[in-house]
């Protein structure tokens, strides 16, 4: 080479501080490569959560409803008729709905209902297809019969029966199909010939345990502004639920008729007792009355005689009338504990207490109570009575009660005190009739008891005479609008649970794809590199290529691109490189060009090697010199002896035409590393190397030098520091983001110009394009492939 060539100028603008990662709009294409790259991970769990809700469904048993729908009349206008009062619904602030709505959920009500489905029998289902109204009908359980389990088999031909008891084992009954199973307190009938081979199982429990059951499955809603309550009944005998579901309404209805019944026999019953003591009063006083009369020969008394016999008679009208409500409210009194709302409503009936504000008050709050109670436990959603909340509700309630007894008790003490009053002046004025001569006196005494007994038979009399009416006349105040609807399969199915579980776990791959994207911090592609180390991209080299993944540590020696057929990917990704590299130097000119990489292992000296083979290819003189004095690997690539080499230059021991080895490819020349020194660091700064960068740069036009990693040694930095510009070699998805900024952060102290970035093992699925040949001739055909033809491949690839 001419000795004229003379060292480029290497003076640049000081460079840039190092800048942070840039913020990158988030396109749609860019989730996309997301959920590609990890579409194992998002199939593998939507396949486990489906297969998990397959599992977990296959065994379930359907849940069945049924809905009826009844209106509700209100109660209390039974009770205000009785007492002659009318009562306004609105200004008791009742709801006669809630009130009967709540007696859906009482032990009182499931019993009744037990009675009649036979429910104390209890079929154990082994195919949730079996249902007890296949199997058994006319059933009947007696109420003393010993709970157990019980298997019904056929031992022999079809027809033929076998009762065995499922503890001990022994057969309590055997027959043939037509003649009823007899059982320890139960009968019913078989409606198939042929039963399962298994048999079939059932039990007898306990009438509560049934009730408990039946509790369970009730729920209810009230229509709005309306006084129709929605009965449902859930179970998962699909026969049993509407035949259940009728039972409940009709209970409901009795239950309410009885209970109105109840009240008014009592009324009858407390009536005519007291109307027999009144007659049997009356008749004695009229006998005595006429005897005095017959005996003293006097009819008559006095005008002022008269007007305090009058007196008398309607104050003991009022003392009758406080007695009575004495009498209710000392029976409220002393029910405080269980006060339901129809008590409540006969309580605020009373006369006494629209004038208490205190016990109309307690009487309001308890109403209210029942119906916050009522909006917690109502529907399908409600509240079970275990929930502490409605727990909490029936504290409240019983704090309540125990206020309202304490406020009757002082409502019974003022009615007391009137009690006392009247009976006070009632005795004043007998007195008073003393002072009149004694036969007058005696009559009008005697005539005064005769019409107060005779005005308080007459008064009962019609009071018994109404209740006996009202008695007679209570009928049915819930009325079924419609019949159970026919029974429905609720809840989520199993291919429901499956294509739900397939959803999830589709939602939780996505999630864990860019949850997996967020934690991985590698460079994937230029995009990556320009956002966070700021410097352009000189080449890509493809993932497909032959020599991608060969690091330097690594014994087997480096492929060039000179062995690799002209197909290969990597013939034109060096080829670019290398013009990028011209059009670098077109701006500042560049001969001494390194060649680095943060890590061992991401393909630098493989770049080192193909690019020097390159500019050669391109009629350039070209050195390739190993500078990695620690790990070497550039003699491999051309199976040289590793000595004599640039450790000799520097320590004096060879000169450079001696150590050089010329023309291994055409246009270059390769100077190995020589033998390993104690002391790279210190011999690659030394005067000795900047004589021999001198001494080559005119006799090459370019000398391309394979460097050490740069975080683990300083020797790339030291030789950074001489070179023109150096160029940072990063791998695709191995690279991490610190590394890759720690290492420019690095060169850039020493002021090294950064030539660019070669990305090695790129992946088609983290670039959008990237460029291949397929030769066919002497020139090749340059085509491009997009993000959607190249997701369009790997699905038919994969499927």
């Amino acid at each position: 080479m001419s000795e004229t060539r003379s060292r480029p100028s290497r003076e640049e603008p000081e460079a840039a501080p190092l800048r942070g990662p840039a913020v990158r709009e988030i396109h749609l294409k860019d989730l996309t490569k997301v959920v590609f790259h990890h579409w194992r991970l998002v199939m593998l769990l939507a396949v486990l959560a489906a297969g998990g809700a397959y599992l977990a469904g296959r065994d379930a048993i359907d849940q069945y409803q049924s809905v009826l729908t009844v209106q509700i009349s209100s109660r209390k206008q039974v009770f205000a008729r009785m007492d002659d009062i009318d009562v306004d619904e609105l200004a008791l602030r009742t709801d006669p709905v809630l009130s009967e709505a709540l007696v859906l959920r009482t032990q009182r009500l499931a019993l009744r209902v037990v009675d009649a489905p036979q429910l104390q029998l209890r079929f154990e289902m082994i195919d949730p297809s079996q249902f007890r109204g296949d199997y058994f009908s006319s059933i009947m359980v007696d109420s003393t019969a010993p709970l157990g389990n019980y298997v019904l088999q056929q031992p022999g031909a079809p027809g033929t029966y076998e009762l065995r008891d499922e503890y001990t084992g022994t057969a309590v009954w055997s027959g043939t199909q037509g003649n009823p199973v007899d059982g320890p307190g139960f009968r019913m009938q078989v409606n198939q010939a042929q039963i399962p081979n298994e048999g079939i199982r059932f039990r007898i429990v306990s009438a509560d345990q049934a009730a408990a059951w039946i509790r369970g499955g009730i729920s209810y809603s009230v229509v709005s502004q309306t006084n129709a309550v929605s009965i449902r009944f859930t179970s998962t005998d699909r026969t049993l639920v509407p035949h259940v579901l009728n039972q409940i309404a009709i209970e409901l209805q009795e239950d309410g008729k009885d209970r109105a019944i109840g009240t008014a026999r009592q009324r009858v019953a407390y009536i005519y007792n007291e109307l027999q003591g009144k007659d049997e009063e009356l008749q004695a006083k009229l006998r005595e009355l006429q005897n005095f009369k017959e005996t003293q020969q006097i009819t008559d008394l006095t005008a002022e005689e008269q007007e305090i016999v009058a007196s008398i008679r309607g104050l003991e009208r009022q003392r009758q009338d406080v007695l009575i409500e004495i009498s209710a409210l000392r029976d409220a009194g002393e029910n405080s504990d269980s006060l339901g709302v129809d008590i409540l409503n006969r309580l605020s009936a009373l006369e006494s207490t629209a004038s208490n504000t205190v016990v109309l008050y307690q009487i309001r709050n308890l109403l209210q109570m029942y119906e916050e109670q009522r909006a917690l436990t109502a529907g399908a959603l409600g509240l079970r009575e275990d929930n502490p909340q409605v727990q909490a509700f029936a504290q409240r309630i019983r704090s309540g009660h125990t206020a309202l007894q304490a406020a009757v008790r002082a409502s019974l003490e003022s009615l007391q005190h009137r009690l006392d009053s009247f009976e006070t002046e009632i005795e004043n004025l007998r007195a008073h009739l003393l002072t009149f001569p004694g036969k007058e006196t005696r009559i009008a005494q005697l005539e005064i008891e005769r019409d107060i007994l005779q005005d308080t038979y007459s008064y009962l009399l019609g009071q018994y005479q109404q209740a006996q009416l009202q008695e007679a006349t209570i009928s049915h105040y819930v009325e079924i609008l419609d019949g159970a609807s026919p029974p429905g399969r609720i809840g989520t199915g199993l291919r429901e649970k499956v294509i739900l579980g397939l959803l999830v776990g589709l939602i939780l791959g996505l999630g864990g794809a860019f949850f997996l994207e967020y934690l991985d911090q590698t460079i994937k592609s230029s995009a990556d590199v320009e956002r966070v180390v700021g410097v352009p991209v000189l080449g890509l080299v493809p993932l497909e290529s032959s020599f991608v993944g060969k690091s330097n540590g690594s014994k087997q020696p480096v492929v060039a691109v000179s062995k690799l057929s002209h197909e290969d990917p990597a013939v034109e990704a060096f080829r670019s490189l290398r013009t990028n590299v011209t059009f670098v130097a077109a701006e500042s000119p560049i001969q001494l060009l390194a060649v680095t990489s943060p890590g061992p292992g991401e393909g630098k000296s493989t770049t080192t090697v193909n690019l020097a083979v390159a500019l050669a290819q391109s009629a350039s003189k070209v050195l390739l010199v190993d500078g990695d004095l620690r790990r070497p690997v550039v003699h491999r690539t051309f199976q040289l002896i590793v000595e004599p080499g640039l450790t000799d230059i520097l320590v004096g021991k060879a000169t450079v035409r001696e150590t050089v080895r010329t023309e291994i490819v055409p246009n270059l020349d390769v100077l190995p590393s020589g033998p390993r020194p104690p002391n790279p660091s210190e011999l690659l700064g030394s005067n000795a190397m900047k004589q021999f960068i001198a001494e080559v740069r005119h006799d090459y036009d370019y000398i391309v030098m394979d460097t050490p990693p740069t975080l683990p040694v300083t020797d790339s930095t030291v030789i950074g520091a001489a070179a023109d510009a150096m160029i940072i070699v990063l791998k695709s998805g191995e690279t991490e983001e610190q590394a890759a900024q720690r290492t420019l952060a690095q060169l850039r102290r020493v002021h090294t110009r950064i030539a660019g970035v070669v990305l090695n093992g790129v992946s088609a699925r983290h670039e959008q394009y990237y460029s291949y040949y397929s030769y066919g001739g002497s020139s090749g055909t340059r085509l491009e492939r997009s993000a959607g033809k190249s997701i369009r491949a790997r699905l038919r690839k994969l499927f």
